[in-house]
């Protein structure tokens, strides 16, 4: 008998360990009861190809060891069936299936066909009745397209035969349609496929709910719930083409717009921004947005831009200044809020594309090129072939310290990950590892750089040659058909006119570079928008919006001295002409010189062929704008001349210039009013030439004792090299305008001056933005609402014809106060009866969640009576819920929020935490502290005196999962331990006092040494953080020895100590544990008084919690030190609110045995 030989026949495989624990896990999920088909294991697409991927090289590696496929798909079944039914999901045709599914994981050149066939023929029933999933009686490709739900090519099928039911009768079932065939067969054998359906009905309705943002929106709420596979190709095909559409298989669909905020790389300017998208602009005339980042939330409004055409305001990109985890957005005007991830603690990189879009949520890469951004310890590798990767070149983000940017090509790299120096390829997480699979995706190419300053009316830039293909090498390493369309452009959700049939494309199997245009095909030019669209063989889509007029030769030129922009001159702007000529093939452009008067912003020409074409087209010319930074309102570009009052100029503020590109020699000078030169500075760019800027401080001590001057700023204009000189401001003496109100009209008095507007805030309504009226012959006719509407603040600004200027969040310091009876909005008891009681009108605080973050905002602000602070804490204790989540919610900068929690007394309320909407729970990461608190408030509130009811445990498990998201995995541990296992080392010991007392030198040298590896942001419960949090007491010593100094604090955690100590005794040693660590040092002495910092905050934690769940009543000693307390939070927030949380899950965990 001959000995037994193991299929595995290279057992250096680096990827042997990953098959192995995939295997294992892919088995034990489809083996579970709520799986009958393949489909159900619930793989989203990049995570199948990952696994595909993964497992061609697997196999590939053992066969050229010696290896037999049949034993080695014997040996891991789950992933041959895995590999298999995502094969079948993009099926082509049946005959071509194991021809394709060797193509796709690598394997053609390896494995004859008949092999594949064989081991199908042989095994696949098997393999599927031993992994417990339906084996169904009928031919193999059929059983595994079944086992994929649906198979790609039939959704856009099933969709349109809804669409034609739906038109004859609502709601129709899956019985009253004609099916696609393979779906149509497994409805026939399986009642899961009414199920699939039931699921696709879902997902279609939500799109007509929300026909503008479905898209966007969170879908976790439907039911049933589609597998994430099934469910991102119907989305994808829905966003395309919607409900309604005719021949999907021929149809271009409709044009996008995006709603969602990114994260975007900007590597120009060296900066990670979060960009807040364009948007159609609302009645009001701006979008309003609330991003919070790290807890502290800031209001940002977009509008649009001077001159814009297309309804839609301008794109914002807002600069994340350091490493976060996440950042929270909430687009008022949708009433939808979003999530988005920045960096993950257990994987720290960040991805990007060419054109900076964030590709880090990929577990598949599709790009050769990518920017990757990771801690300046780690280095990329290919763990596959265990081989460094090499970059291209490398840079600094603004902020970012401790990271730095790679440009990377991916040419013959198969995976990619981001590990520490000292880790091996064979130590990294495979979790974690991104597969580089090109041949995934088709890219479009312009050859050209768009014609300057020049768009369509819908926005699009203009080429003058025809957009390109690329195909990578086919997925199946065969000659494919591919089909090419294109619609004109007809704008954001809508569908354009259909230009040409579906053109079939043959690609050949290494791939090839198509013009979508083809410049040969007529003898005229191109002349269009178009929505053009490329369809693969398995439904694969990709799209492009473009714009031509082939051939067309644009030359702008300026009046005056200035060649590359507009500039303030002669009460506007300096007058512009775009002077247009085709090139080889004829066109009439109307008129063909388009000029630009010192009044307008663009013009509009047309571009028309003797075929008929026309299009439509805008000339926008650049200006040069600038930003002075004033006392009396907030940064804003400016593009006319502006007259200052030589206080009014923000000291600590810096001045920003921009123009066209690069401006050579660029300097910024006061002068006096003679016109000679007090000052000269020059201006420096840290953006590429994008952005000049100096401080004002290099000029403040000649601006503020000029009675009279102007400010003027000259360069060199690279395209003419001229030297040009503008005057940016007029620099006067003035009286203040004075303003008054008379019923509904204000009126304006003591000022000549031109262009005037107001900002008006109600004063009782502080959550209400400003509004922007013009002033006219010295009045404003105010609108139905503001009058008897309570006080009214009032700033008077001038206005920029040649821009827009946001209304500012807040008023400035030069506002006026007018005053009138009544209150904003109606008694309607949530904000109309606050601004009631803000005015007076109302004794009552109403209790409506709404209305929380605006007490919180209140308080934060200042400066109001203290019956009315007394009144507003009465509230939040009464409610506490609802006003935990309010101030997650306000505008209360991050730093102040634990403050504020403990002062107010939420800090010793009990919290249920009772699960809220799509949007509140959004909200739970507004606030990490927060939403943890709630979190842990939800399972106190589940958990009865028989532990958890069955019907709430799936519930308890999706808590416990948002509890180890936002506090780590630490939190866990707490609950079921009732310990917190980071005070052993998150502390202050006799080393760390003594380190207080060397040189700068040597305390800076150490502290890299110790926090150089924490760069990367965890969460609150985290071992980095919590050291984090504690050492910061380090760098606040001085203020932190007044303070323990001066306040009761130490006497009041004394007394606490022996309450624990009497009631618990487990507690009482966690709440010494830091003390402990304190051996040897001399805490009586003043210098050491800051050691004690997390001692105290520690104590008064847990006491505050554990007398929250009722474990101990010591009122009148929390009391005594709140106020402390509250002024130690100020100090060291993060130490404060950690210990809180911390303290929270010790007392739930002893509190409730077994809540975790």
């Amino acid at each position: 008998m001959s000995e037994f030989e193991h299929p595995i026949k290279d057992v250096t495989d680096s990827l042997l360990g990953w098959a192995t624990q995939a295997e294992l896990e892919l088995a034990q999920r489809l083996n579970h009861p709520n799986v009958t088909i393949i489909g159900d294991l619930d793989l989203a697409s990049d995570e199948v190809e990952r696994i595909e991927k993964l497992y061609g090289i697997f196999l590939a590696r053992q066969l050229a060891a010696g290896g037999n496929l049949a034993e080695l798909t014997a040996l891991s079944p789950a992933l041959f069936l895995v590999t298999l039914t995502a094969r079948a999901k993009k099926l082509v045709a049946a005959d071509t299936f194991s021809r394709e599914y060797l193509g796709g994981i690598g394997l053609n050149d390896l494995v004859p066909e008949s092999q594949i066939d064989s081991i199908l023929a042989d095994k696949l029933a098997e393999y599927l009745t031993n992994m417990q999933v339906s084996a169904f009686d009928t031919d193999p490709v059929t059983v595994l397209c079944w086992h994929a739900g649906f198979v790609n090519t039939e959704i856009p099928q099933l969709l349109e035969t809804i669409d034609t039911a739906a038109a004859e009768h609502d709601n129709p079932t899956i019985d009253d349609l004609e099916l696609p065939h393979y779906f149509s067969g497994f409805h026939q054998v399986s009642p899961h496929a009414a199920t699939l359906y039931q699921g696709v009905m879902a997902l279609r309705d939500f799109t007509t709910t929300h026909p503008q943002s479905w898209f966007d929106r969170d879908r976790k709420h439907l039911e049933p719930q589609l597998p994430t596979a099934i469910a991102d190709a119907v989305a994808a095909e829905l966003r395309e083409r919607p409900v309604g559409t005719e021949d999907r298989a021929a149809a271009v669909g409709v044009a996008n717009r995006e709603l969602r905020p990114r994260l975007i790389l900007d590597p120009v300017r060296k900066k990670v921004c979060l960009r807040l998208p364009e948007q159609r602009v609302p009645a009001r005339g701006e979008i309003t947005w609330r991003v919070s980042l790290e807890g502290s939330t800031t209001v940002y409004r977009t509008g649009r831009a001077w001159g814009d055409v297309t309804g839609y305001a301008e794109s914002l990109d807002i600069t994340l200044p350091r490493p976060v985890r996440e950042v929270t957005v909430e687009d008022l005007s949708n009433h939808i809020t979003w999530n988005v991830p920045v960096v993950n603690t257990n994987d720290p990189i960040l991805l990007f594309n060419k054109r900076g879009g964030s590709v880090t949520d990929k577990k598949s890469l599709h790009h050769q090129r990518i920017r990757a951004l990771i801690p300046a310890e780690n280095r990329l590798v290919d763990v596959v072939h265990d081989m460094d990767i090499q970059p291209v070149s490398s840079f600094t983000i603004d902020g970012w310290d401790g990271w730095v940017c790679h440009n990377v090509i991916l040419d013959g790299v198969d995976s990619l990950a981001s590990l520490d120096a000292a880790a091996t390829a064979t130590q990294s997480d495979l979790k974690l590892l991104r597969v580089v699979d090109p041949r995934q995706r088709v890219t479009f190419r312009t050859p050209d750089e768009a014609i300057k300053h020049v768009t369509t009316l819908g926005g699009l830039k203009v080429h003058s040659q025809s957009l390109v293909a690329e195909f990578p090498p086919t997925p199946s390493g065969d000659t494919e058909i591919w089909h090419l369309s294109i619609s004109a452009f007809g704008g954001a959700g809508l569908a354009g006119e259909e230009i040409t049939q579906p053109e079939p494309l043959e690609v050949p199997a290494e791939g090839g570079v198509f013009h979508v245009l083809d410049p040969d095909a007529y003898d005229a030019p191109w002349v269009g928008e178009y929505l053009v669209r490329m369809r693969g063989p398995r439904n694969e889509s990709f799209r492009h919006e473009f714009a031509i007029v082939e051939g067309m030769l644009a030359v702008t030129t300026y009046a005056g001295s200035s060649g590359s922009c507009r500039i303030p001159a002669g009460g506007g702007l300096s007058e512009a002409t775009l002077i247009v000529k085709p090139g080889n093939k004829p066109f009439t452009a109307q008129p063909d010189k388009v000029h630009v008067s010192s009044q307008e912003a663009g013009a509009d020409f047309v571009v028309s062929t003797e075929e008929g074409d026309s299009l439509p087209l805008r000339f926008n010319p650049p200006r040069l704008i600038f930003e002075l930074p004033l006392l009396t309102e907030p940064p804003m570009w400016r593009a006319s001349r502006m007259l200052l009052h030589p206080r009014m100029i923000d000291t600590e503020g810096t001045i920003r210039v921009r123009g066209a590109g690069e401006l050579e020699d660029p300097k910024i000078s006061v002068r006096n009013h003679h016109g000679q030169p007090v000052k000269t500075t020059k201006l420096t760019s840290r953006d590429g030439g994008i952005t000049y800027v100096v401080p004002v401080s290099k000029l403040v001590s000649t601006t503020t004792v000029l009675s009279r001057g102007r400010i003027d700023l000259e360069w060199t204009d690279p395209g003419n090299n001229k030297r040009i000189s503008v005057t940016l401001a007029d620099v006067e003496t003035t009286e203040p305008v004075a303003v008054t109100l008379d019923g509904g009209t204000l009126t304006v008095t003591g000022t000549e001056q031109q262009n005037l507007g107001v900002w008006v805030w109600p004063e009782t309504a502080p959550w209400h933005p400003a509004d922007t009226f013009p002033v006219v012959d010295g009045a404003v006719a105010l609108p139905e609402e503001y009058v008897d509407a309570g006080n009214l603040i009032v700033q008077v600004h001038v206005r920029d014809p040649f821009t827009v200027l946001h209304t500012p969040v807040s008023p400035g310091p030069e506002a006026t106060v007018l005053e009138q009876e009544g209150f904003f909005g109606t008694d309607d008891g949530v904000l109309g009866t606050l601004s009631a009681f803000i005015s007076g009108s109302h004794d009552t605080i109403p209790t409506d969640p709404q209305v929380m973050p605006v007490l919180w905002d209140m308080l934060a602000s200042g400066g109001h009576r203290p019956e009315t602070i007394k009144a507003v804490r009465t509230v939040f204790q009464a409610n506490p819920d609802a006003s935990l989540r309010g101030l997650s919610q306000s505008l209360v900068k991050s730093a102040q929020q634990p403050g504020r929690f403990i002062e107010t007394g939420l800090v010793r309320c009990r919290f249920t935490g009772t699960p809220g909407s799509e949007a509140m729970d959004a909200d739970l990461h507004l606030a990490a502290w927060i939403g943890t608190l709630e979190l842990l408030g939800q399972l106190d509130h589940l958990f009865g005196a028989e532990g958890y009811p069955d019907a709430a445990k799936p519930q308890v498990e999706e808590v416990k999962k948002q509890l180890a998201a936002l506090a780590g995995d630490n939190i866990l541990e707490t609950l079921k331990t009732a310990r917190d296992t980071t005070l052993d080392s998150a502390c202050i010991d006799k080393t760390t006092v003594m380190l207080a007392g060397m040189d700068p030198a040597q305390q800076r040298f150490l502290l890299n040494q110790v926090f150089g590896e924490h760069i990367v942001p965890g969460a609150v419960l985290d071992d980095s953080s919590r050291l984090l949090a504690v050492f910061e007491t380090f760098n606040q010593r001085d203020k932190l020895r007044e303070l323990l100094g001066s306040e009761n604090l130490i006497a009041s955690a004394v007394t606490l100590l022996r309450t624990l100590r009497s009631s618990n005794k487990s507690l009482y040693a966690l709440a010494r544990i830091r003390f402990d660590k304190l051996d040897g040092v001399d805490t009586n002495a003043k210098e050491n008084l800051w050691a004690l910092a997390p001692v105290v905050s520690l104590v008064l934690a847990l006491a505050s919690r554990v007398s929250a769940h009722g474990l101990i009543t010591s009122n009148k000693t929390l009391d005594a030190a709140t106020a402390g307390w509250a002024r130690l939070a100020e100090v060291v927030p993060d130490l404060v609110i950690s210990d809180i949380v911390a303290a929270d899950a010790i007392a739930l965990a002893i509190a409730k045995p077994g809540i975790a």
